[in-house]
This record gives C-alpha cells, sequence and structure tokens, in this order.
C-alpha cells in the first residue's frame, strides 16, 4: 500500500502542478488582454509657455499642470536662458496640481529650457525638460535648439530620489548639469543599494517567521531560536539599508553634494510625500524585529508586528498608490509582497537550516522540511504570480511599454529571473522532495542515499537563494524608478 500511494503521489503533485500553472497562464492572458489602461499615473500636463512653441507676449511666469499633485523637487523648476540660468522663484499652487515659476523680470527674447524635477504623491521622483522661445529677434538657429527633442517628460528616473522643498518659493541658481554629475549618479546607485539591503532584509525576516511557524514542527521546533536569530539580523539589515538609502538619497536631493548626508536640512528636505511615512513604518518596523524576536515564537508578537510595519512602508513607497482602482492595487500589491517575503525567507531559512544541520553532524531530516514548505512555496508562488500581473497592468498604461520603456525592460527581466527560480522550485517540488519522503520510509540501508537527496535540496536551495537576491535587487530598481519616463 505505501508503495502505491508513493508512486501516486508525484503523479497527483504532477497534475495538480499543472493544473495550478495553466489557471496561471490563463489568469495572466486575460489579465493582459481585458483589463483596461491605468489613467492615473502622474504626469506633465501642459505648460505655459508650451513646449516648442514661440511667445509673443512678454513671459513673465512659467507654469507646469500635473495629472496628479507633486511636490517640489530639489530646486523644482530651472529655466536656462540666452544668458544663464534664470533666477526665479518656484511655488506650488492648487494643492500641489500646479508649479509655477516666476522669474525676477520678464523672459528677455531667445531660446530658453525648463528643467524640473518634482515628486509624485508615492515619492517617487518625476523630471522633465522641454524648450520654448520668447520672440523678439533671436537667431533662427538658436529659437530652434532647445526644441529639438524637446519633451514634456512624463518623469525618468532619477535614481529613487524622493525629495523635495516643502517651502511656498526659494531662490533658484544652480548649474543643471550637476543633476546629471557622476557624483549624482553614484548617489543614485547607493539609495537604490540601501532600498535593495532593507527589502532583503524586510522579506526574510517575515518569511522566516511564517517558516517557522508554518512548517518547524515537532522535533524541528529545537531549530525555531536559529530562525529567530536570522529574524534579528534581518532587523538590523532592514534598519542599515533604511539609513543608507536615507543619507544617499539626501546627496542625491542636493545633486551630489555629499556634505547633505550629514546635514539634518537636506536629509529632511529628501523625505517628500509619502516617503516620511514609508521610511518611518519600515523603521519602526525594523526595531520591532531586532527587540521583538525572543526565544520562543509566541514570545516574539512584536517582531510579527514589526514585519507588518515594515511590508506597509514597502506599500506605501510603491507605485500602487497612484493608480486606480486603489483599492485593487494595493490589496494586490500587499498580496504580492506577503506571498513573495514567504518564499524568499523560507528559501533563505531553509537554506540556512540545511547548512546548520550538515555542520553540525544533525540528521538533515530534509524530507519533511522540504515537503511543508513546498506546499507553502507552491501557493506563494501561485499569489506572487496572479498579484504581479495585476501590478503591472494596473502601473503600465499599455503592454508595449513592457519593451519600449527601460522599466518594462526591467520588468520582465525580473520575471524571467522568476520563472527560472519557479523552475527549480518546481523541480524540487515533483522530483526531489517526493524522491526524499519515499527514501524517507525506506530501511536503513538507504540513508546513505537520502542524505545525498537532501545534499541536493540544500544546494538547489541556495542557488534559488542567489537568484533571489537578483530579483530584489531589480525590485529595488523598480520600486526606486519612474515608470513613464524611463526609456
Amino acid at each position: 500500500m505505501r508503495s502505491s500511494l508513493a508512486g501516486a503521489r508525484p503523479r497527483a503533485v504532477r497534475t495538480g502542478a499543472a493544473s495550478a500553472l495553466l489557471a496561471l497562464l490563463a489568469s495572466l492572458v486575460l489579465t493582459l488582454c481585458c483589463a483596461p489602461p491605468a489613467a492615473a499615473h502622474t504626469r506633465l500636463e501642459s505648460s505655459v509657455p508650451a513646449a516648442g512653441t514661440t511667445a509673443s507676449a512678454p513671459v513673465t511666469a512659467v507654469t507646469l499642470r500635473f495629472t496628479l499633485p507633486v511636490s517640489l523637487l530639489g530646486d523644482g523648476v530651472v529655466i536656462d536662458g540666452p544668458d544663464g540660468v534664470v533666477t526665479a522663484d518656484v511655488a506650488a499652487a492648487e494643492d500641489g496640481l500646479v508649479l509655477v515659476a516666476t522669474p525676477a523680470a520678464a523672459l528677455a527674447a531667445g531660446p530658453y529650457t525648463v528643467t524640473w524635477t518634482a515628486a509624485a504623491q508615492d515619492g517617487h521622483p518625476l523630471e522633465g525638460t522641454f524648450g520654448f522661445t520668447v520672440a523678439g529677434g533671436a537667431p533662427d538657429d538658436a529659437a530652434d535648439e532647445p526644441s529639438a527633442g524637446a519633451s514634456t517628460g512624463t518623469g525618468h528616473d532619477m535614481s529613487g530620489m524622493s525629495g523635495s522643498d516643502h517651502g511656498t518659493g526659494h531662490d533658484m541658481g544652480h548649474d543643471p548639469a550637476a543633476m546629471g554629475s557622476p557624483a549624482t549618479d553614484a548617489a543614485g546607485i547607493v539609495t537604490r543599494l540601501g532600498g535593495a539591503a532593507a527589502l532583503w532584509g524586510g522579506l526574510v525576516a517575515a518569511g522566516a517567521l511564517v517558516f517557522a511557524g508554518l512548517v518547524l514542527r515537532g522535533r524541528d521546533e529545537a531549530d525555531v531560536p536559529a530562525v529567530l536569530r536570522l529574524v534579528r539580523r534581518s532587523g538590523v539589515l532592514l534598519l542599515g539599508g533604511l539609513l543608507v538609502r536615507v543619507l544617499a538619497n539626501a546627496v542625491l536631493v542636493a545633486h551630489g553634494d555629499l556634505a547633505a548626508a550629514i546635514s539634518a536640512a537636506a536629509i529632511g528636505d529628501s523625505l517628500t510625500g509619502t516617503t516620511r511615512w514609508d521610511v518611518g513604518l519600515q523603521a519602526a518596523g525594523a526595531v520591532a524585529l531586532v527587540l521583538g524576536a525572543r526565544r520562543t515564537l509566541p514570545a516574539s508578537w512584536p517582531a510579527a508586528l514589526g514585519a507588518a510595519l515594515a511590508g506597509a512602508g514597502q506599500v506605501l513607497g510603491g507605485h500602487s498608490n497612484t493608480v486606480e482602482p486603489r483599492w485593487l492595487v494595493v490589496t494586490a500589491d500587499v498580496a504580492h509582497l506577503a506571498a513573495a517575503a514567504t518564499w524568499v525567507g523560507g528559501v533563505v531559512t531553509l537554506t540556512l537550516l540545511l547548512r546548520a544541520r550538515r555542520r553540525d553532524g544533525r540528521d538533515l531530516d530534509a524530507a519533511l522540511l522540504g515537503a511543508r514548505f513546498s506546499v507553502v512555496a507552491g501557493l506563494s508562488l501561485a499569489v506572487v504570480g496572479v498579484a504581479g500581473v495585476l501590478l503591472a497592468v494596473g502601473i503600465l498604461d499599455r503592454p508595449a511599454q513592457l519593451w519600449e520603456s527601460t522599466w518594462g525592460l526591467f520588468l520582465l527581466a525580473k520575471v524571467g529571473v522568476v520563472v527560472l527560480v519557479a523552475a527549480i522550485g518546481t523541480h524540487n517540488h515533483l522530483r526531489v522532495v517526493p524522491r526524499l519522503t519515499a527514501r524517507r520510509r525506506a530501511v536503513v540501508r538507504h540513508a546513505g542515499r537520502s542524505r545525498s537527496a537532501g545534499d541536493a535540496l540544500r544546494r538547489s536551495a541556495r542557488r534559488e537563494t542567489a537568484l533571489m537576491v537578483a530579483v530584489v535587487l531589480l525590485t529595488a530598481w523598480l520600486v526606486a524608478a519612474s515608470v513613464q519616463g524611463s526609456g
């Protein structure tokens, strides 16, 4: 009877997995083909003077109108004219829907280039450039120059910048070229790495708690203290990643000025929109993870609360906050993050436990661990796939952005790595785990082969972990970047 059941189980698993895969593919096709386009992205809607036009009347102000409220980011609006940067006051109007740059005097005749930087409601950076001409005898070739390639830029990636000056107006006077300096680019890279470290710490901490609660039972509960140590270390990583992100972001907003990293005012200016809540919730969650993970799972409820707070901060800082219908997209975002944490944190925890058991000369008992986690990972993968598609459909205006924009290409790269990780997990679920389970029931003479299969599962989990690091790095870039102008 046992051999019959052991032989039937892999077939049943394969049938169930195939059905789940077909259902997932069907949902992807239906969602991509039938879902309406999102219409709630923050972008520059219009400007006065308009891009590429020639103003015959005196220009006393440059007005930018957005589709959704924005916050001033850095200098906000820079007007570069025939004689250099024009000194102007910049202020928000109509509850952030409009930015107005008012020069000290009416603009003289000649070509002008406007460079604007703003933060969307979710803290994501937007930037664009457009040109116009003021009539009055400027040379034709000079007049045409700023409009060539002029853009009403819906916002392109500024490497995770999310800062702003919340004052009613301030004096302009920096060199726009500094916005693309090597120091600024380096600060953008460090900002993203900090965000990736924070995301990894939060995912692993939350997933490790889920693993301890759902997978470690019976004698395996002896490993709970080791898992909770992983939770505490992940909380430290989350807190450190946030610190790096905030300090580097302050330098980014200051266009590469390293002194901004130690300036309380500059750091405050770099936190705009929902970014304060995003960082604050994650920091509070990190502290709760570090202090709340104790020696037993029931006593570690503060750590579970910390994982929830860190997750709320991640969702608050995502693109879903500017997409309609808000309730559906945010729900998908929460489900996507929770499932990803369960999957990523579970694989990392499984890898560490198998390695620790082998190092200590203990029985790997990989059959039970693998079988229990395989079910959890399968459900998590399904949720990640469906929720990820819903998020992509909500964030992207049209499917063509997947291959027409840098953001879309990075998203496709992330999906490719996730599919590879899923393939490894599916192989474990259909091949390695059933083999481990069958050999666990066998006589002692098969113990060596069972340990060999357990080592195979450990090596496979290690490969999954490495690939998941790549997924998190790509995710950090996607979260930090602006969708619309990343092409």
